[in-house]
């Protein structure tokens, strides 16, 4: 196996208030990337949570146009998972993902990526 590395250009995008707890907020990101059908994972960064989620476009498309993606929804999904998260809390970053959604188009990688950093501390 060969070995290399490169530089990284790291810019960051418009960020959001949180309104859950980080934990919370990467099984959301999770359960997001499973109802688009694309792989997601998550590494720690520093003080941050980062969340990987592949095909970004797709993420950012479900987030913006799909009638699906409301606080209700996720809600029953997480409890679901056994994550517990109140729903008026919610609907607070449901609404603030959906205002950002176009903004965050501009962070998609050229291999259609998107990574969301939660800050965890």
């Amino acid at each position: 196996m060969s070995k290399s590395f490169r530089p990284v250009r790291e810019t960051q995008g418009q960020f959001s208030g949180i309104f859950i707890e980080p934990d919370q907020l990467v099984a959301l990101l999770h359960d997001l990337a499973a109802h688009v059908g694309t792989a997601s994972d998550e590494f720690t960064y520093g003080e941050s949570i980062v969340v990987w989620i592949e095909d970004g476009r797709k993420a950012l498309d479900y987030i913006e146009r799909d009638r699906r993606f409301n606080a209700r929804s996720f809600a029953e999904s997480l409890v679901e998972q056994g994550v517990e998260v109140n729903e008026g809390d919610l609907e607070s970053l449901v609404h603030n993902m959906k205002a950002y959604a176009p903004e965050w188009r501009n962070q998609i990688g050229e291999d259609g990526e998107l990574n969301f950093y939660v800050d965890a501390y």
